[in-house]
């Protein structure tokens, strides 16, 4: 089973918490780094790559997409929130993401490919056995943290895509064509989250899908969910400024 984990950073993120992400990552997989041109210290099981090379459209998305979008962080620098502006039509903000995870799973180099957001700092390793077991099984197409109450659009700071199922590979093709054709502007909301479960409901529907969510269904779900044995995610400005005190 070849599995990879992929996130995106730019130096301001790095600066900012995501160096803790590359400090604390100790599963045993390839990890893909997609930048923004710059790139930290290399490591053997870590692989840069500059997500504008890599990915041409995702300028094209940018440049064609550049006076609908509705910007809630400021332009030259993504770290700084702009706080009283909502995110939830702030597509380029969220679009690197669904550009990085896409090109590396449509590659089809992997059988699994796991996205994790930068902001997650990494508390015990986990084998390929595990992850299978409790994290994505492998006769599911995806593993996701949903949130049935409010807001009632998953947390996609972890998604897991088993890409040996047709299903999945076909889901993260129209996922990118919506990106690439400017259909989630059809959609009530912009951001990655909300774009992402319409996708799924569309093109998944029927097919199994496993929930890693536990006992709390909205907010932030993630600590109360099966990945808080491996990971905590530093969800909010708090917990960033925080840092590893808020996980001790």
């Amino acid at each position: 089973m070849k599995i990879a984990i992929v996130t995106t950073l730019n130096k301001s993120l790095y600066d900012y918490y995501a160096f803790r992400f590359l400090e604390s990552y100790n599963w045993p997989f390839d990890c893909y780094i997609y930048h923004e041109g710059w790139a930290p210290e290399s490591r053997s099981n870590i692989i840069y790559r500059n997500i504008y090379e890599t990915n041409p459209t995702l300028k094209d998305f940018i440049a064609r997409n550049e006076k609908r979008n509705e910007y809630s962080t400021e332009k030259n620098d993504t770290s700084k929130i702009i706080f009283g502006l909502e995110f939830l039509k702030d597509a380029i903000r969220f679009s690197y993401k669904v550009y990085a995870k896409t090109h590396l799973m449509m590659e089809g180099k992997y059988d699994y490919v796991i996205w994790v957001d930068a902001d997650v700092v990494f508390t015990k390793a986990i084998t390929e056995e595990e992850l299978i077991q409790k994290i994505l099984p492998i006769d599911y197409t995806i593993c996701y943290l949903d949130r049935p109450e409010p807001p009632r659009y998953p947390e996609c700071g972890f998604v897991g895509y088993n890409l040996t199922n047709r299903h999945t590979r076909n889901f993260v093709e129209k996922l990118r064509e919506y990106y690439d054709t400017d259909l989630l502007f059809n959609e009530e909301q912009w951001h990655d989250s909300y774009v992402w479960n319409k996708v799924r409901e569309k093109y998944l529907s029927g097919q199994p899908q496993y929930n890693l969510t536990g006992t709390r269904k909205d907010g932030h779900v993630w600590p109360h969910s099966k990945l808080a044995e491996y990971t905590t995610h530093l969800k909010g400005k708090k917990k960033k400024d925080k840092g590893y005190d808020f996980i001790q």
